[in-house]
Protein backbone atom coordinates (compact mmCIF):
# COMPACT_ATOMS: atom_id res chain seq x y z
CA UNK A 1 0.00 0.00 0.00
CA UNK A 2 1.35 3.05 -1.28
CA UNK A 3 0.93 6.17 0.39
CA UNK A 4 1.73 9.29 -1.86
CA UNK A 5 4.31 11.88 -1.00
CA UNK A 6 4.06 15.70 -1.27
CA UNK A 7 6.86 18.33 -0.73
CA UNK A 8 5.67 22.01 -0.06
CA UNK A 9 7.64 24.42 -2.41
CA UNK A 10 10.05 25.57 1.11
CA UNK A 11 11.15 21.83 1.07
CA UNK A 12 11.86 21.61 -2.62
CA UNK A 13 13.72 24.84 -2.68
CA UNK A 14 15.70 23.85 0.56
CA UNK A 15 17.09 20.75 -1.66
CA UNK A 16 18.01 22.22 -4.20
CA UNK A 17 19.87 24.68 -2.09
CA UNK A 18 21.58 21.92 -0.68
CA UNK A 19 22.81 19.93 -3.96
CA UNK A 20 24.33 22.88 -5.08
CA UNK A 21 26.70 23.16 -2.03
CA UNK A 22 27.84 19.57 -2.34
CA UNK A 23 28.60 19.95 -5.86
CA UNK A 24 30.32 23.35 -5.00
CA UNK A 25 31.60 22.02 -2.10
CA UNK A 26 32.85 18.70 -4.67
CA UNK A 27 34.30 20.84 -7.01
CA UNK A 28 36.75 23.23 -4.92
CA UNK A 29 38.03 19.71 -3.16
CA UNK A 30 38.63 18.89 -6.89
CA UNK A 31 40.37 21.95 -8.16
CA UNK A 32 42.41 21.69 -4.90
CA UNK A 33 43.39 18.48 -5.68
CA UNK A 34 44.67 18.84 -9.27
CA UNK A 35 46.65 22.37 -7.66
CA UNK A 36 48.30 19.50 -5.47
CA UNK A 37 49.18 17.53 -8.18
CA UNK A 38 50.55 20.23 -10.77
CA UNK A 39 52.44 21.84 -8.25
CA UNK A 40 53.93 18.09 -7.18
CA UNK A 41 54.16 17.36 -11.21
CA UNK A 42 56.06 21.22 -11.69
CA UNK A 43 58.48 19.90 -8.49
CA UNK A 44 58.77 16.29 -10.18
CA UNK A 45 59.40 18.05 -13.84
CA UNK A 46 62.07 20.71 -12.28
CA UNK A 47 63.89 17.61 -10.30
CA UNK A 48 64.27 16.08 -13.44
CA UNK A 49 65.15 19.49 -15.70
CA UNK A 50 68.51 19.70 -12.91
CA UNK A 51 69.03 15.83 -12.88
CA UNK A 52 69.43 16.42 -16.97
CA UNK A 53 71.25 19.44 -16.27
CA UNK A 54 73.57 17.42 -14.03
CA UNK A 55 74.20 14.60 -16.67
CA UNK A 56 74.85 16.69 -19.24
CA UNK A 57 77.98 18.27 -16.92
CA UNK A 58 78.99 14.42 -16.17
CA UNK A 59 78.58 13.42 -19.11
CA UNK A 60 80.79 15.69 -20.87
CA UNK A 61 83.45 15.33 -18.05
CA UNK A 62 83.11 11.71 -18.78
CA UNK A 63 83.41 12.05 -22.69
CA UNK A 64 86.70 14.35 -22.23
CA UNK A 65 87.79 11.68 -19.70
CA UNK A 66 87.34 8.50 -22.53
CA UNK A 67 89.19 11.35 -24.97
CA UNK A 68 91.94 11.22 -22.45
CA UNK A 69 92.28 7.78 -21.47
CA UNK A 70 92.35 6.74 -25.12
CA UNK A 71 95.33 9.09 -25.88
CA UNK A 72 96.84 7.45 -22.49
CA UNK A 73 95.81 4.08 -24.06
CA UNK A 74 97.50 4.65 -27.05
CA UNK A 75 101.06 5.86 -25.43
CA UNK A 76 100.62 2.90 -22.96
CA UNK A 77 100.85 0.34 -25.97
CA UNK A 78 103.29 2.39 -27.34
CA UNK A 79 105.43 2.05 -24.08
CA UNK A 80 104.65 -1.43 -23.88
CA UNK A 81 106.26 -2.12 -28.17
CA UNK A 82 108.86 -0.20 -26.87
CA UNK A 83 109.35 -1.84 -23.49
CA UNK A 84 108.79 -5.31 -25.26
CA UNK A 85 111.53 -4.13 -27.68
CA UNK A 86 114.25 -3.75 -24.75
CA UNK A 87 113.61 -6.79 -23.40
CA UNK A 88 113.77 -8.97 -26.01
CA UNK A 89 117.21 -6.45 -27.04
CA UNK A 90 118.10 -7.16 -23.04
CA UNK A 91 117.39 -11.11 -23.42
CA UNK A 92 119.61 -11.40 -26.25
CA UNK A 93 122.49 -9.22 -24.50
CA UNK A 94 121.82 -11.46 -21.41
CA UNK A 95 122.07 -14.83 -23.47
CA UNK A 96 125.61 -13.38 -24.70
CA UNK A 97 126.94 -12.40 -21.36
CA UNK A 98 125.91 -16.25 -20.25
CA UNK A 99 127.78 -17.47 -22.91
CA UNK A 100 130.38 -14.85 -22.60
CA UNK A 101 130.66 -15.72 -19.06
CA UNK A 102 130.31 -19.51 -19.89
CA UNK A 103 133.11 -19.25 -22.39
CA UNK A 104 135.07 -17.62 -19.61
CA UNK A 105 134.96 -20.04 -16.91
CA UNK A 106 136.13 -22.64 -19.30
CA UNK A 107 139.00 -20.52 -20.52
CA UNK A 108 139.79 -20.05 -16.78
CA UNK A 109 139.36 -23.54 -16.31
CA UNK A 110 141.86 -24.56 -18.91
CA UNK A 111 144.86 -22.04 -18.05
CA UNK A 112 144.11 -22.94 -13.99
CA UNK A 113 144.95 -26.81 -15.66
CA UNK A 114 147.65 -25.66 -17.95
CA UNK A 115 149.64 -23.10 -15.35
CA UNK A 116 151.06 -26.30 -13.45
CA UNK A 117 153.74 -27.31 -16.75
CA UNK A 118 154.05 -23.56 -17.13
CA UNK A 119 155.50 -23.01 -13.84
CA UNK A 120 157.47 -25.95 -14.17
CA UNK A 121 158.88 -24.56 -17.00
CA UNK A 122 159.38 -20.93 -15.87
CA UNK A 123 161.38 -22.40 -12.81
CA UNK A 124 163.80 -23.85 -15.02
CA UNK A 125 164.77 -20.10 -15.77
CA UNK A 126 165.65 -19.43 -12.13
CA UNK A 127 168.90 -20.96 -12.37
CA UNK A 128 170.07 -18.84 -15.62
CA UNK A 129 170.11 -15.88 -13.04
CA UNK A 130 173.68 -15.13 -11.91
CA UNK A 131 173.51 -14.18 -8.01
CA UNK A 132 174.18 -10.88 -7.87
CA UNK A 133 171.20 -10.14 -9.75
CA UNK A 134 168.56 -12.19 -7.71
CA UNK A 135 167.61 -9.85 -4.84
CA UNK A 136 170.97 -7.84 -5.12
CA UNK A 137 171.66 -4.21 -5.19
CA UNK A 138 172.75 -4.52 -8.98
CA UNK A 139 169.74 -6.27 -9.55
CA UNK A 140 166.19 -6.62 -8.82
CA UNK A 141 164.18 -6.34 -5.80
CA UNK A 142 161.23 -7.84 -6.89
CA UNK A 143 162.42 -11.44 -8.01
CA UNK A 144 163.49 -12.98 -5.89
CA UNK A 145 160.02 -12.19 -4.13
CA UNK A 146 158.89 -14.01 -7.67
CA UNK A 147 160.78 -16.57 -7.51
CA UNK A 148 160.32 -17.41 -3.44
CA UNK A 149 156.15 -17.13 -4.15
CA UNK A 150 156.78 -19.50 -7.32
CA UNK A 151 158.58 -22.14 -5.37
CA UNK A 152 156.04 -22.33 -2.77
CA UNK A 153 153.41 -22.57 -5.75
CA UNK A 154 154.81 -25.59 -7.19
CA UNK A 155 155.46 -27.29 -3.84
CA UNK A 156 151.63 -26.35 -2.64
CA UNK A 157 149.04 -29.35 -2.28
CA UNK A 158 146.33 -29.84 -5.71
CA UNK A 159 143.82 -28.37 -2.84
CA UNK A 160 145.74 -25.51 -2.05
CA UNK A 161 146.38 -24.68 -5.44
CA UNK A 162 142.71 -24.61 -6.37
CA UNK A 163 142.55 -21.91 -3.84
CA UNK A 164 144.99 -19.64 -4.94
CA UNK A 165 143.39 -16.92 -7.56
CA UNK A 166 145.06 -16.88 -11.16
CA UNK A 167 146.17 -13.82 -10.95
CA UNK A 168 148.39 -14.59 -7.87
CA UNK A 169 149.78 -17.75 -9.59
CA UNK A 170 150.21 -15.83 -12.90
CA UNK A 171 151.73 -12.84 -11.36
CA UNK A 172 155.33 -14.58 -10.44
CA UNK A 173 155.54 -16.02 -13.67
CA UNK A 174 155.44 -12.46 -15.61
CA UNK A 175 157.79 -10.97 -13.45
CA UNK A 176 160.56 -13.89 -13.57
CA UNK A 177 160.13 -13.76 -16.87
CA UNK A 178 160.31 -9.97 -17.96
CA UNK A 179 163.10 -10.21 -15.37
CA UNK A 180 164.69 -12.70 -18.22
CA UNK A 181 164.02 -10.47 -21.04
CA UNK A 182 165.26 -7.67 -18.77
CA UNK A 183 168.34 -9.24 -18.41
CA UNK A 184 168.93 -10.68 -21.61
CA UNK A 185 168.44 -7.95 -23.40
CA UNK A 186 172.05 -6.01 -22.57
CA UNK A 187 175.66 -6.20 -21.21
CA UNK A 188 176.35 -6.57 -17.44
CA UNK A 189 179.42 -5.50 -15.91
CA UNK A 190 179.28 -6.46 -11.82
CA UNK A 191 182.37 -6.78 -9.62
CA UNK A 192 181.43 -10.24 -6.76
CA UNK A 193 183.64 -13.24 -5.92
CA UNK A 194 184.19 -15.98 -7.38
CA UNK A 195 185.64 -19.42 -6.54
CA UNK A 196 189.32 -19.57 -8.42
CA UNK A 197 191.34 -22.65 -7.65
CA UNK A 198 189.38 -23.32 -4.54
CA UNK A 199 190.26 -20.03 -3.22
CA UNK A 200 186.77 -16.83 -3.14
CA UNK A 201 188.52 -14.27 -5.48
CA UNK A 202 186.87 -10.69 -6.42
CA UNK A 203 186.26 -10.73 -10.06
CA UNK A 204 185.22 -7.91 -12.29
CA UNK A 205 182.70 -10.21 -14.43
CA UNK A 206 180.87 -9.45 -18.29
CA UNK A 207 177.71 -11.13 -18.44
CA UNK A 208 176.70 -11.26 -21.73
CA UNK A 209 172.65 -12.31 -20.99
CA UNK A 210 171.57 -15.68 -19.47
CA UNK A 211 174.02 -17.65 -21.44
CA UNK A 212 177.64 -16.61 -21.05
CA UNK A 213 180.25 -14.08 -19.04
CA UNK A 214 183.81 -13.54 -18.60
CA UNK A 215 185.60 -12.63 -15.60
CA UNK A 216 189.24 -11.52 -14.89
CA UNK A 217 190.86 -10.21 -11.82
CA UNK A 218 191.94 -6.52 -11.38
CA UNK A 219 195.43 -7.35 -12.06
CA UNK A 220 194.34 -9.08 -15.48
CA UNK A 221 196.44 -12.58 -14.67
CA UNK A 222 193.67 -14.43 -14.36
CA UNK A 223 190.21 -15.05 -16.14
CA UNK A 224 187.19 -17.17 -16.40
CA UNK A 225 184.59 -17.97 -18.69
CA UNK A 226 181.12 -18.63 -17.11
CA UNK A 227 177.91 -20.80 -18.10
CA UNK A 228 174.86 -20.91 -17.64
CA UNK A 229 172.79 -24.45 -17.23
CA UNK A 230 170.11 -25.88 -14.93
CA UNK A 231 172.13 -25.99 -12.01
CA UNK A 232 173.10 -22.36 -12.11
CA UNK A 233 176.81 -20.65 -13.15
CA UNK A 234 179.62 -22.69 -13.60
CA UNK A 235 182.81 -20.55 -14.15
CA UNK A 236 186.57 -22.47 -15.41
CA UNK A 237 189.96 -21.08 -15.94
CA UNK A 238 190.51 -19.38 -19.11
CA UNK A 239 194.17 -20.85 -20.35
CA UNK A 240 196.00 -19.08 -23.15
CA UNK A 241 199.24 -16.65 -23.11
CA UNK A 242 196.96 -13.27 -23.32
CA UNK A 243 193.68 -14.16 -22.56
CA UNK A 244 193.73 -12.65 -19.51
CA UNK A 245 194.56 -9.55 -20.78
CA UNK A 246 192.11 -9.87 -23.27
CA UNK A 247 189.03 -10.27 -21.39
CA UNK A 248 190.26 -7.20 -19.16
CA UNK A 249 190.22 -4.89 -22.56
CA UNK A 250 186.70 -6.28 -22.53
CA UNK A 251 185.93 -5.62 -19.57
CA UNK A 252 187.11 -1.98 -19.34
CA UNK A 253 185.22 -1.32 -23.31
CA UNK A 254 181.80 -2.92 -21.50
CA UNK A 255 182.11 -0.73 -18.16
CA UNK A 256 183.63 2.28 -20.10
CA UNK A 257 186.92 2.93 -18.24
CA UNK A 258 188.39 2.13 -21.43
CA UNK A 259 188.71 2.34 -24.97
CA UNK A 260 186.76 0.46 -27.27
CA UNK A 261 188.42 -2.27 -29.49
CA UNK A 262 188.46 -5.45 -31.52
CA UNK A 263 189.24 -8.66 -28.68
CA UNK A 264 188.94 -11.88 -30.06
CA UNK A 265 187.81 -14.50 -27.45
CA UNK A 266 187.18 -18.36 -27.51
CA UNK A 267 183.44 -19.53 -27.51
CA UNK A 268 182.08 -22.79 -26.98
CA UNK A 269 179.08 -23.54 -28.54
CA UNK A 270 176.96 -26.37 -27.25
Amino acid sequence: MSFPVRLSANWAVSLALSLGVVNAQTRSEQHTELRATIEQWMKEVDKSQALEEEWEQERSVLADSIVGLREMLKQAEVEITTVEGRLATADEDSQDKIQQQTDFNEARKVLREGLGPVEAEVEKVVPLFPDFYVGGEAGSSKLKSSIETLSKHRRSEPDEKEKLGLNSRLQPLVQILTEAERFNSKLWTVTHPLMVDGVNKQMNVLYFGLSVAYAVDDSGSVALEGRSSASGWTFTIMEGGDIAQQVQTLYKAADGSGESQMVTLPLVLD
